[in-house]
């Protein structure tokens, strides 16, 4: 399957690693390495995550290091929709 980033989803990921790298550049690089591997894992097993359809309609969630990647699995494709810090107020980033 591809993988596909929503705006939000490169938005995160650039504010994630620009604030991370401006502290520790080889945090950045390891936490970059993380989120490469996970996200690549869901092309070939997309149901692998959490459902977090309470959030929104077929969402799912998987783990990397304190941040939470959310996704939704969809027909020949992985659209990753948000990854956010797992220790914010989840339930109220996607009342937005």
């Amino acid at each position: 399957m591809k993988i596909v980033f929503s705006d939000e989803a490169d938005s995160d990921l650039l504010h994630i690693l620009t604030y991370l790298a401006e502290r520790n550049l080889s945090s950045a690089a390891s936490l970059a390495e993380l989120f490469n591997s996970k996200i690549e894992s869901l092309a070939h097993f997309p149901f692998i995550g959490r459902d977090r359809s309470v959030l929104a309609p077929e969402l799912r969630s998987i783990v990397a290091d304190n941040y939470v990647v959310f996704y939704r699995a969809e027909r020949e494709r992985v659209l990753v929709v948000r990854v956010l810090d797992g220790r914010r107020d989840i339930e109220a980033e996607f009342e937005r």
